[in-house]
């Protein structure tokens, strides 16, 4: 991603951020799907943990990468 005003090492980590965001979408989309098919309540509960842990993660790298770039950067990794 080439922006006006983003150094190359902003840039690199950039990149960085926008890969680590796509994990944690898909890993949020997996623990979610997981979590609505499993029927032991103990595995229900950590499922539904992991989830919230994903979302908030996701959450903190959106923040790293708005950030970096500045508005906009909300759709960034949005399907």
């Amino acid at each position: 991603m080439k922006n006006i005003g983003i150094s190359k090492g902003n840039e690199n980590d950039l990149k960085i951020l926008e890969q680590a965001l796509a994990l944690e979408i898909e890993a949020t989309r997996r623990y979610q799907e997981q979590h609505d098919n499993v029927k032991d309540p103990e595995i229900h509960t950590l499922l539904e943990g992991l989830h919230r842990n994903e979302v908030d993660h996701e959450k903190i790298i959106r923040g790293h990468i708005i950030r970096l770039i500045g508005s906009g950067s909300d759709k960034i990794g949005d399907k």
